[in-house]
């Protein structure tokens, strides 16, 4: 199992590609820079996506987006899928009260299924800081209009979803761990944070899982975030570019967690 070589990447935070779609009315989804920078992606080096959405930006919501693209997605939904991170990044769902955690999971997926359609919904999700009660996680699991299958972990030192220290030990070590019916997979790693320096222990094999954020395919106005997105999707070519080489598999995470199970 540790050898198979497989890779998903997902994109945190994604509203603003949302807010675009509906202000500007493309004749295409790919026309945002979000999604068109993610489908040359996708034909240059086989990536599979997965965007992690909030619910609001300002005064805009799901609620108001444009569902005239649902087909679109639904076309391009074998390489491009969409699940829950937040409401408004605001939140802690670990000590936020459980129907109003419910409650908002709720709006932002039945949105999705309008927006982008059911076969894109992703059934993994991570939700923002990797934070959820132990009854939330278990709401997760168990909700009878779209159950997830797992989360994202921490790619960090963070103890994920509340839990124990032993529990997330085991995580960390084994690179996933099944918790209340959802399965939870290890973060590798965010590029946000990767060094060139760091690079060589991205290319070990195994099971990677990495991910950014919104933010970096949009037009900073101040000078260090644009310097930093750029080099950001710099190191993100040069890693996909060498996954391509070394022959991984583009997944989503529900594939690697059955590698992860059946290995």
């Amino acid at each position: 199992m540790l050898d198979t070589k497989l890779l998903h990447f997902s994109v945190d935070d994604v509203i603003v590609s949302f807010k675009q779609l509906t202000e500007t009315n493309p004749i295409s989804i790919f026309e945002i820079p979000l999604f068109g920078y993610l489908k040359k992606m996708h034909e240059k080096y086989g990536v599979v996506v997965s965007c992690y959405c909030f619910y609001t930006c300002g005064d805009f919501t799901l609620s108001n987006a444009t569902r005239l693209y649902k087909q679109e997605f639904e076309n391009n939904s074998s390489w491009l899928k969409f699940s829950f991170h937040g409401y408004t990044g605001r939140e802690n769902y670990e000590e936020q009260d459980l129907k109003m955690s419910q409650r908002q999971f709720q709006e932002v997926i039945c949105n999705l299924k309008e927006i982008v359609g059911p076969s894109s919904l992703d059934s993994f999700a991570r939700i923002h800081t990797f934070q959820a009660s132990y009854d939330f996680v278990c709401f997760l699991a168990q909700n009878g209009d779209y159950s997830l299958k797992g989360l994202l972990s921490a790619d960090d030192s963070r103890i994920s979803y509340s839990l124990s220290k032993c529990d997330n030990a085991q995580l960390k070590l084994d690179g996933w761990f099944q918790s209340d019916g959802l399965a939870l997979l290890k973060t590798t790693q965010r590029f946000d944070s990767l060094r060139p320096s760091s690079l060589k222990r991205l290319f070990v094999g195994g099971q990677v899982l990495l991910f950014t954020h919104e933010w970096i395919f949009y037009p900073q106005q101040d000078f260090k975030l644009a310097v930093r997105a750029k080099l950001i999707r710099l190191l993100m070519n040069i890693v996909f570019r060498f996954y391509k080489k070394e022959n991984y598999y583009n997944v989503f995470p529900i594939e690697i967690l059955k590698y992860k199970v059946n290995g």
